[in-house]
C-alpha cells in the first residue's frame, strides 16, 4: 500500500490557505454590508450608516486589518476553511464553496463584532 499520509491533507491546507484569504479580502465589503444593515465604527471619527457610509466602512476595516485584524481574521478563516474542507470529503467543488462561505461568515461575525464591540468594552 502506497504512503498517502503527505498528500491527505493536501485539500484541506490548500482551503485553508483560501480561506485565509478570502475572509481579509471579504472584510471590506461585510463592513459596508453591517454599515448598510446596522452600523460600523469609522476609527476617529463617528459611525457609518446607510448606503452613504458604506464606502466609509470599508475604508475603516482596511484600518482595522493593518492594526491586527488581519491575523484575526486571517487565522479564523483558515480554521473555517481547513474544517469546511474537511467535511467536504474528496468533492473539491463542494469543499470550495463551504469554504469560500464560511470564509464569507467569519468576515461578517469580524464586522459584527466590532459593530457592536462599546456594548461590551463601553464607548470609545
Amino acid at each position: 500500500m502506497a504512503d498517502t499520509s503527505s498528500t491527505d491533507n493536501a485539500g484541506p491546507l490548500q482551503a485553508a490557505c483560501l480561506g485565509a484569504v478570502a475572509a481579509v479580502v471579504l472584510a471590506p465589503p461585510a463592513a459596508a454590508i453591517v454599515a448598510i444593515v446596522y452600523r460600523f465604527p469609522v476609527p476617529m471619527g463617528e459611525y457609518a450608516r446607510g448606503l452613504g457610509g458604506a464606502g466609509a466602512a470599508a475604508l475603516a476595516s482596511l484600518f482595522y486589518l493593518l492594526f491586527g485584524g488581519v491575523l484575526v481574521v486571517g487565522i479564523l478563516g483558515a480554521a473555517s476553511g481547513f474544517v469546511a474542507a474537511r467535511g467536504a470529503g474528496r468533492d473539491t467543488r463542494r469543499a470550495l464553496r463551504r469554504t469560500l462561505g464560511a470564509a464569507a461568515v467569519v468576515a461578517l461575525l469580524g464586522a459584527t463584532a466590532l459593530s457592536v464591540l462599546e456594548f461590551f468594552i463601553g464607548a470609545w
